[in-house]
């Protein structure tokens, strides 16, 4: 199918009666978004003018606007003024590493890491996930071992809908080995990663995590949960780290922090 005639397709839902109550910004935006995620939009690609998108769906110039501006505050899009709109250039809105950025002695430099995948499996009924991936997610969880500098240990658990990250559901296992979650989640989603956000604490792990950080049953340590999203309201992933025994500083990106 060309690509014209399913970047015009992509609004015939709005022609639809809606009962869900939602502004009409707010679906176009959403209509948008998931041509994003399909790839009809790709990153750097510039969108119908404004009077174009008009006439393509049953709304007025007004409200057009409004999701355009909704869209540019959620990261996804780049509005240049006499050129038009774009969708969000990905490299741009990731940093490298998002988590387990532990500093060496300078206090400046980030330790590398490297990862061992150890599980995957599909996940029923509720837990901490739930929350943040919603009850029709289809959820998968990736265990981890994270090396720091041949130094310590982290036992990650990466939870997400496995329809949405399909690639990471259906690799090979030990293909998961050292490998780059960032680029695999990036091409699966085909959105930015526009926010993340980590709540730390320091808790008593269990069993399972203690055992994979080479630590004693009933130790307490540092605690991460990570959420990523794609916009304001769309969850990519969550993520637990049990971090083993260490003096090192842990630097989160330029991100939301949360300390309890």
């Amino acid at each position: 199918m060309r690509t014209d005639t399913r970047r015009s397709e992509i609004f015939q839902s709005l022609h639809h009666l809606d009962r869900s109550g939602r502004p009409k910004y707010q679906r176009l935006a959403d209509v948008m978004v998931e041509a994003f995620r399909k790839g009809i939009w790709r990153p750097g690609d510039q969108l119908p003018a404004e009077e174009e998108l008009t006439a393509l769906t049953p709304y007025s110039l007004g409200t057009v606007q409004r999701a355009l501006r909704d869209l540019t505050d959620q990261g996804l899009i780049v509005r240049q003024h006499g050129l038009g709109s774009f969708v969000a250039d990905r490299p741009r809105e990731l940093h490298d590493p998002w988590h387990c950025r532990f500093l060496a002695d300078d206090q400046e430099t980030i330790l590398p890491i490297y990862s061992q995948a150890v599980a995957r499996k599909a996940v029923t009924g509720q837990g901490t996930w739930s929350k943040y991936l919603g009850p029709s997610a289809l959820v998968m969880r990736l265990d981890r071992i994270i090396t720091v500098n041949d130094e310590f240990k982290i036992y990650t658990r990466f939870y997400a809908d496995r329809n949405l990250l399909k690639r990471l559901w259906e690799m090979p296992v030990e293909k998961m080995h050292g490998a780059n979650f960032k680029q695999l989640i990036v091409r699966q989603c085909q959105l930015p990663i526009t926010d993340i956000t980590h709540l730390v604490s320091l808790d008593v792990f269990d069993d399972e995590a203690c055992s994979k950080v080479d630590a004693p049953l009933g130790y307490q340590g540092l605690y991460l949960q990570a959420t990523a999203k794609a916009g304001r309201d769309r969850i990519v992933y969550y993520q637990e780290f049990f971090v083993g025994k260490t003096q090192r500083l842990l630097k989160f990106p330029e991100t939301t922090v949360t300390l309890f």
